[in-house]
């Protein structure tokens, strides 16, 4: 019990713990063997970093901790008694230790909510990830999905920037809502796809299976399945449309591009986020040619091959991460 205990107060205070973890760890805090656990464990953390130490620098921090800790007679001492002054030291800081953290308990300031559990994918990137819940998430590149460990309390909110795939784990009782920078998607147990990068102009929530809610502070609509959602930033409109098939909008769940009639300006961000780079077109009008097709994610070189050639375009490499669209 010691031995968990210690693996998961150190995974805390790392911000590791996920949520369960982070219950676990309460219900052990109150424990006597924990306490014991805890005590033994910050004395062997001090020991193993006082011997980094310089002389000056040991004999600083014991006077500081003794001004810290208000002892009734504070007299600053040399360096020779500070080793054998270690093991005094980490029996006076247990108990501050233990006020400290029952202040921070009573006061809610150690509830599981202060401490938010946030995935991120880098450039190039995708994981999936399984929530307290059971509901699967798989995030697609430059995305991030936050959460606090009141998840699946009396609610169950997500955060997200970026695009995201969700079967969510039917629990008609609580809510299961995604929250990007505008909209609001609700949904009880279904599966669907959100795409809400901040630098995109529009926010799109496609229904694969299921119900969902989209809504803002002055409108709402429902989706059913093969319906698509598309918020547009500029004039903050909704556009609703039926698709002939909703898992066209998680091609990229397997590694393939699907466009239909895309722009060009908008096939650039997406191969931005996906590959690391910069995309810049020789004119203006090059950002409104259109491509269809589907493509499977091997290279970018062969990405860019393959539009070029439908599309009539042209690129030029310009340095390690910057290419430009021409003209044929």
């Amino acid at each position: 019990m010691e031995k968990k205990f210690v693996i998961l107060l150190e995974k805390f205070l790392r911000k590791e713990a996920n949520a369960e973890e982070i219950n676990r760890l309460k219900e052990l805090f109150n424990q006597a063997e924990s306490k014991e656990a805890l005590t033994a464990l910050y004395a062997q953390k001090w020991e193993q970093a006082s011997l980094a130490l310089n002389a000056e620098t040991d004999e600083q921090m014991w006077n500081y901790l003794q001004k810290q800790i208000a002892l009734d007679n504070y007299v600053p001492v040399k360096y020779p008694l500070w080793k054998k002054g270690l093991r005094i030291a980490a029996s006076l800081l247990i108990p501050l230790i233990f006020a400290c953290i029952g202040y921070f308990y009573s006061e809610n300031k150690f509830s599981s909510s202060s401490v938010p559990v946030v995935v991120h994918t880098g450039t190039g990137q995708k994981t999936d990830l399984r929530l307290p819940d059971g509901t699967q998430v798989w995030l697609n590149s430059a995305s991030s999905l936050q959460y606090d460990n009141t998840y699946n309390q009396k609610e169950r909110i997500v955060y997200l920037q970026g695009e995201a795939y969700f079967e969510v784990s039917k629990n008609e009782k609580k809510r299961f809502i995604v929250k990007t920078d505008e909209l609001s998607i609700e949904a009880v147990g279904t599966s669907f796809n959100v795409e809400a990068y901040p630098e995109d102009n529009y926010i799109a929530a496609t229904l694969k299976e299921g119900c969902i809610r989209v809504s803002n502070s002055y409108r709402s609509e429902w989706l059913l399945p093969n319906e698509k959602l598309t918020f547009l930033k500029n004039d903050r409109s909704f556009v609703k449309n039926t698709i002939p098939d909703a898992g066209q909008s998680i091609f990229w769940l397997h590694n393939l591009f699907v466009f239909e009639q895309e722009r060009m300006e908008d096939i650039a961000k997406i191969l931005e986020r996906m590959y690391g780079i910069q995309i810049h077109f020789a004119s203006e009008d090059l950002k409104n040619i259109r491509f269809s097709g589907k493509i499977r994610n091997t290279s970018l070189d062969s990405m860019l091959q393959m539009i070029a050639f439908v599309s009539s375009l042209r690129y030029s490499l310009e340095n390690d991460s910057t290419i430009l669209l021409l003209k044929e």
